[in-house]
């Protein structure tokens, strides 16, 4: 008789413990934490303390999945679709119940503690003994080598787990859950069953194994219907991250021998980023492959994976470019750490101002140019780029972001389409160029009109020590570094700038010269604060504008008049604490004590750090807005011109670049392709052989014992004649 496709069966623990179950590579890791861990064992308790316990407890619902791989004849192996953290968690139930019946005394030989031990190993009858390898769960994820671990001391020392717990290094937050959880659990089950009667444990161990209950469905589906099953599950209810269901589809599309080797690097880049898995991918594929908009999503992932993987890799079979993906990230992955520790990426060479610069965009978390700095550092290991590019590439581009969001205020997104642009251009060329990140911004400062005057009005208007003061303190701190020599040049010193902004907080602090709340009897400051009303005095002989009113707000006038940059220092914590009301003697002022000294001081620091340090790209915005115009109104040369270049002739062979074998084609015109027998359009080719409803078919068409597509040969052509499209 067939099995029916899904066949529902209620089994206690015990019934399902009798098979083996592996979670397969294309799960997520195990994530229950300790508030699920203990709702689980809450409710446990209470059912097993009720007086309806007989009645048992009903778990819900498990999938798993006869991988037909019998154990010496009689042991079923099932993969689990759905149900992995309760199967996980019960398995850690029952080790540390058997841990814990160990450690208090209770004989091996005792029933209850025998069928635990049933449940947890395989019983081998020709060998008459437990086989240790046999264990009833096996993880197939990140943190699978410690639960394995984990479950050989409960086998081999079970009275000296725990000590195992505390010494055991763990290698991820993952491997920190499953030590967690089982000490969470073994710790409940002291305290609330009953560490001194071991009658009370052996019932509560029974009514584990026999009175919890689920209903398993086995899914009797060919083995490749099982990973749309576990997606078409977890589209419904609480769906799983995104990385999540990207590995599901990776794995679905790997053979089984690739499964060890792609499993472990996997697990090895969530260690290596952290578990910012999600972030490093999509800053992989927007650095070489296309350049999101939005966050990625497990449909633009397959999306990409059908066309732009294929080409990029130079493969027509998705599997073998993904795993060229996976290869490739594992390979660069240094160098997407580097993206949060300039201290890191300063490792590829020593530059005062690369780390400064570098710093800002670390600690000022710019998300767009994450992508770009991460291809510009791996193309400067690999010598495509030059150290001295690298530096002007970082400095212009953070310059811009603190420029455009930072001081100007626009919206982060409206900076996506200038990002989206110049890494479509870096795309084609192949690697990261210096004139195309700074013609980019250059052009975009132009068009976004965010002019060094507007720069400077909005820095007048700021409130540097609340508000803006993240973007305060690098301005500070560059301000603070700079030096003038004889004929008065500003030369900013980068090394003394980065220890300063670097060492904020912890050494440094803002100090405001005109004092925050002045003595009301001081002679030098000629306002102070009603504490009673919260308000502003003005004291005769004050030189405030007319907008500085007595009765004003206190904490308005803070934000208009006090914590203007123009009264910011960046001095020492310890001096500044000391300092109180003091009055501040500078070189240039004398005694700090006046609106008017606010005014000039900020004036002078805005024009340093507008004109001097940050000045603006050094283009010619006429030459480059015509270079753009010129290259938006040319046509990459067609078939036609490709034959007249020489590029390709008629009768040559072609194929697509993603169905090499089963497209190949014979040039017949710079129309025309024979194709089986027919003749087609180009496009007519493409759309034909791929299955699409449209295809850029240059960009996947080669020559028959090339690589290289048609697009890429155009481009080295145009780039060779400074060819266009004439």
């Amino acid at each position: 008789m067939n099995k029916r496709a899904l066949d529902p069966h209620l089994w206690n623990i015990e019934t399902l413990f009798k098979s083996i179950y592996e979670v397969p590579v294309y799960q997520r890791p195990y994530s229950w934490d300790e508030e699920q861990i203990n709702d689980l064992l809450d409710d446990v308790i209470e059912a097993y303390k009720s007086k309806d316990k007989d009645e048992g407890y009903y778990t819900g619902n498990i999938i798993v999945y006869d991988k037909n791989d019998k154990i010496h004849g009689n042991i079923i192996k099932f993969d689990i679709i759905d149900g992995q953290q309760r199967i996980t968690t019960f398995a850690l139930i029952l080790l540390a119940l058997y841990s814990f019946s160990k450690s208090i005394g209770i004989n091996e030989n005792e029933k209850i503690l025998r069928d635990i031990k049933d449940a947890l190993w395989k019983y081998i009858t020709a060998e008459r003994s437990y086989s240790k390898d046999l264990k009833a769960v096996t993880l197939n994820s990140i943190e699978k080598k410690c639960f394995s671990d984990l479950y050989d001391c409960c086998y081999d020392l079970p009275e000296k787990v725990l000590s195992f717990c505390e010494e055991y290094e763990c290698k991820s937050s993952f491997d920190e859950r499953i030590i967690n959880n089982f000490k969470t659990i073994y710790d409940k089950i002291r305290e609330n069953v009953s560490s001194d009667n071991q009658d009370e444990i052996l019932l509560f161990a029974d009514y584990v194994l026999r009175g919890i209950q689920f209903i398993v469905i086995e899914a009797n589906y060919k083995a490749n219907k099982v990973f749309s099953m576990f997606e078409s599950i977890n589209s419904k209810g609480k769906k799983l991250q995104v990385i999540d269901l990207i590995k599901t589809y990776i794995f679905s599309r790997l053979d089984e021998t690739s499964y060890d080797i792609y499993s472990k690097k996997w697990g090895d880049l969530i260690i290596k980023t952290k578990d910012n898995l999600e972030d490093y991918l999509y800053n992989y594929l927007r650095a070489y492959i296309y350049y999101f908009r939005q966050k990625i999503s497990i449909k633009s992932f397959k999306a990409i994976s059908k066309k732009e993987l294929l080409t990029h890799f130079k493969e027509s079979n998705i599997a073998e470019a993904l795993k060229k993906l996976l290869d490739d990230m594992y390979d660069k992955v240094e160098y997407y750490n580097m993206l949060s520790s300039e201290t890191e990426a300063s490792s590829l060479f020593n530059n005062k101002q690369f780390k400064f610069y570098f710093r800002i965009f670390t600690e000022l978390s710019y998300q767009h140019p994450k992508a770009l700095f991460f291809r510009t550092l791996v193309d400067c290991k690999e010598e495509r780029i030059s150290k001295d590019d690298v530096v002007s590439i970082v400095r212009e581009t953070v310059t811009f972001m603190m420029k455009f969001l930072s001081i100007s205020n626009r919206d982060s997104k409206d900076a996506i389409t200038m990002f989206v642009g110049m890494m479509n251009e870096i795309y084609e060329q192949g690697s990261v160029t210096k004139d195309i990140v700074v013609n980019y911004i250059a052009n975009e400062l132009s068009k976004q009109q965010i002019t060094p005057e507007k720069l400077k009005m909005e820095l007048r208007d700021m409130d540097a020590y609340e508000q803006k003061r993240d973007i305060a303190k690098p301005l500070l701190s560059l301000y603070e570094s700079i030096s003038r020599d004889s004929s008065g040049k500003i030369k900013p010193m980068y090394d003394q700038a980065y220890t300063i902004y670097s060492s904020f907080s912890e050494s440094f602090s803002f100090d405001h010269l005109l004092v925050q709340t002045p003595p009301k009897d001081s002679d030098e400051f000629k306002y102070y604060k009603d504490e009673k009303n919260n308000t502003l005095v003005l004291k005769e002989g004050h030189d405030f504008p007319e907008k500085i009113q007595d009765g004003m707000d206190y904490d308005e006038f803070t934000r208009i008049v006090l914590n203007k940059i123009g009264n910011l220092r960046i001095y020492y914590k310890d001096k500044n604490s000391s300092r109180h009301t003091a009055t501040v003697l500078l070189k240039e002022y004398g005694k700090f004590v006046t609106y008017n000294d606010i005014v000039n001081r900020g004036n002078d620091i805005i024009d340093t750090i507008i004109d001097d340090c940050l000045p603006a790209p050094k283009v010619d915005l006429f030459k480059l807005q015509s270079s753009i115009n010129k290259k938006r109104k040319a046509n990459y040369p067609k078939m036609d011109k490709l034959i007249k270049f020489g590029i390709v002739k008629p009768g040559d062979k072609l194929y697509i670049i993603v169905k090499p074998k089963e497209s190949v084609a014979t040039l017949i015109d710079e129309k025309y392709v024979e194709f089986n027998g027919e003749k087609l359009t180009l496009n007519e080719w493409g759309c034909r052989v791929t299955g699409w409803n449209s295809i850029g078919i240059y960009a996947y068409t080669a020559i028959v014992g090339e690589n290289e597509t048609l697009h890429h040969k155009r481009l080295a052509f145009i780039k060779k004649n400074n060819e266009t499209s004439s």
